[in-house]
């Protein structure tokens, strides 16, 4: 029973990882069932198995899978140093290597797939908001251990997070790293500012 719980767990898992590999390249309408299907290794059947509801089911709970992934990284980055910005710049810095490493390539899934269907799928763009969202409460929980009142914190939150997503299309749509640690830079000013006139 152990061992069929684990197969099935990885199987998923792999259909998860793969889909969100190429939803992040490539974007939703872009990525073909029958291209999950190669990459993963995967069977047909063990797909409608496992996302009956086909491939809208597979994007959200992709999305939803991916989130979470990262909510972790993101947490564990955010909470490796004591200094707020210090931590900060080491989330951006794995940004940064992580797309430079893909050779530009590997942008987010979730701003991918909500630029292809967030006009014409509500229960995919629900996945995609809800996927943000979780990240914004990381970014605001970590501004709010900080000293910033949750007002500000939900501002700077949401800017940092905007700019983040913007600077990665930058940064794919110039093959250079420069978008983003320009905004890196801009960011980290701003945060800084922030926080000084809470100490003050």
């Amino acid at each position: 029973m152990q061992k069929r719980s684990t197969k099935t767990a990885t199987t998923r898992t792999r259909l998860l990882d793969t889909a969100g590999q190429l939803f992040r390249c490539q974007g939703f309408h872009a990525t073909g069932l029958d291209e999950v299907l190669k990459r993963s290794r995967t069977p047909k059947g063990s797909l409608y198995h496992y996302f009956p509801g086909g491939k809208d089911q597979l994007a959200i709970e992709t999305l939803g899978h991916f989130a979470a992934q990262l909510e972790q990284r993101m947490s564990a980055l955010l909470s490796s140093s004591s200094d707020p910005l210090k931590a900060l710049r080491k989330f951006l810095l794995f940004t940064v290597k992580s797309l430079a490493e893909s050779d530009f390539r590997d942008g987010c899934p979730i701003a991918a797939v909500t630029l292809d269907v967030a006009n014409d799928r509500e229960p995919i763009r629900e996945a995609c908001e809800a996927g943000f969202q979780t990240w914004l409460r990381v970014f605001v929980q970590h501004l709010r251990h900080a000293g910033l009142t949750e007002t500000r914190a939900k501002s700077i939150a949401t800017l940092f997070l905007a700019s983040l997503e913007g600077g990665m299309i930058l940064s794919r749509a110039q093959k250079s790293v420069a978008p983003l640690n320009a905004i890196a830079n801009e960011l980290v000013l701003v945060i800084q500012a922030s926080l000084a006139r809470v100490l003050n």
